[in-house]
């Protein structure tokens, strides 16, 4: 299996397999870690992992097993380690994740030790190179592996990608970016590679190139590491996602711009607005925007995306109630402009954004425009605890209060947030009449809602599409 070499210090990134993950030091615990950490934090951690654990244990230089196996007990250690804590439900305790990590580690480096003391030679040498790599000596890690790649020109597959990517990491970790360049370039033109890899290691170039203020080189590493990162992040969380794409073309722009590439710069940011529209992601849209006025402060930021007839609809939301609101679904409102308002009671900025929404439902409720106020059960409001129908109580009085004239549309869940990455509210989402997303407004300033009034505006005015109802 290809070493997955997707985290280094700045960065944890899921993980495909992890042979490289000592490269940065980081290795969950299980898969439920992250989530429990913040809950039994204080959770004891005399926990006993067993008899002759590995750090007690005497180097035998006459151990028998192969260059393989040593790493294989050494890479495995940690994973039926906390196989065997998930096994007896025991809490997640950070100090002991550490305690087993480093258990790891000195396993690794005593079979390192073990395997050096051979007259090695092929594929053992390329073994030694990753114990040293998961024992954290990465000195000895890259001259083992410019070792194994010098005896083994003709190496292949898996161990040279394994070899050329540790040696990459390590050198541009020295500022050795020549050779790093030179190893990533063989990288490239080999197979496997895995895209999170690939991401890492245009990174690293990145990151070196901009340091030495060298950015001829740093742009082509750019331009990599954009496509690396809309391959990698099809499998991923939003969260991960737009952190990617956000770095990606946050480096690739810079380096335009160092350049006197202003109008590339601003084209690679344009790319990332639509692919936000896409997605969608409201997160990486208010990134993209905050980006490019950066790039240019005096340029008008809102923008009504191109139609796009190959475009896919916008998620369906869910909804569990429905307050003045027949159900309905967003296939269901072809030719009409839907304009999805992600709110919260409690959000003081949503609800300076109230008249504004009374306004545009009054203006175009009859020409197609159809408002869906999206929010979700919290449990509580006005510092109370609340039962889900006390909340539906609570949220029809809130209704009638403020003079909201739309639907609501209410989950009990955080799926329309996760669908549309919403990190901040009120964001608004605006289809056109075909079902397609044409713009995202991520804010309440006037700015903002004149834009977002302009755009509702203009969807208003273009056709319906065939065969949709009359309006």
């Amino acid at each position: 299996m290809l070493v997955n070499i997707a985290s280094f210090p700045e960065r944890l990134m899921k993980r495909f397999e992890h042979l490289l993950l000592v490269s940065l030091g980081i290795l969950a615990l299980s898969p439920s870690a992250p989530a429990q950490s913040g809950r039994v934090k204080d959770a004891p951690t005399t926990v006993t992992t067993g008899e002759n654990k590995p750090s007690e244990e005497k180097t035998d230089l006459n151990d028998s097993r192969t260059a393989a196996q040593l790493f294989e007990v050494a890479d495995t250690y940690t994973q039926k380690k906390f196989a065997e804590f998930e096994k007896r439900k025991m809490p997640y305790d950070q100090r002991l994740e550490e305690k087993i990590k480093q258990e790891q580690r000195d396993l690794a480096g005593r079979n390192a030790t073990i395997l050096a003391a051979r007259n090695i030679a092929g594929q053992d040498v390329y073994y030694l190179g990753l114990l040293y790599n998961l024992a954290k000596n990465f000195d000895a890690a890259l001259e083992t592996m410019r070792r194994f790649l010098a005896e083994n020109q003709s190496a292949t597959g898996e161990p040279a990608q394994n070899a050329r990517a540790i040696i990459v990491i390590q050198a541009a970790k020295k500022g050795a970016l020549p050779e790093a360049d030179k190893r990533l370039a063989e990288y490239a033109q080999n197979q496997p590679q895995v895209a999170d890899d690939r991401y890492v290691l245009e990174n690293l170039l990145v990151s070196g190139y901009f340091r030495s203020k060298d950015y001829e080189h740093a742009l082509p590493h750019a331009q990599e590491l954009w496509n690396a990162a809309r391959l990698a992040v099809k499998k991923k969380g939003s969260s991960a996602r737009d952190s990617m794409l956000n770095e990606a073309a946050t480096l690739l722009s810079e380096a335009d711009l160092k350049l006197q590439k202003k109008a590339d710069a601003i084209a690679v940011v344009q790319t990332l607005r639509e692919m936000a529209l896409r997605l969608p992601s409201g997160n990486l849209y208010k990134l993209s925007m905050r980006r490019l006025l950066q790039i240019d402060p005096t340029i008008y930021p809102f923008k009504l995306s191109d139609a796009l007839s190959e475009a896919a609809g916008p998620p369906e939301i869910r909804v569990d109630d429905w307050i003045d609101q027949k159900p309905t679904k967003l296939a269901d409102l072809h030719g009409q402009v839907v304009l999805l308002d992600f709110w919260a009671p409690w959000c003081g900025p949503c609800r300076v954004t109230f008249p504004r929404l009374q306004k545009w439902h009054e203006s175009y409720k009859d020409k197609g425009l159809v408002i869906l106020g999206v929010t979700n059960f919290f449990g509580r409001a006005e510092g109370k605890e609340l039962t889900r129908t006390q909340e539906l109580a609570y949220l029809r009085t809130f209704k009638k209060t403020f003079r909201l004239p739309y639907g609501f549309a209410v989950a009990d869940s955080e799926d329309n947030d996760r669908n549309y990455a919403v990190g901040s509210i009120p964001m608004t989402f605006l289809i056109d009449r075909r079902g397609v997303l044409r713009f995202i407004s991520t804010g309440s300033s006037d700015e903002e809602s004149a834009a977002l009034g302009k755009m509702i505006k203009n969807l208003i005015s273009e056709a319906a599409p065939v065969g949709a109802p009359a309006r």
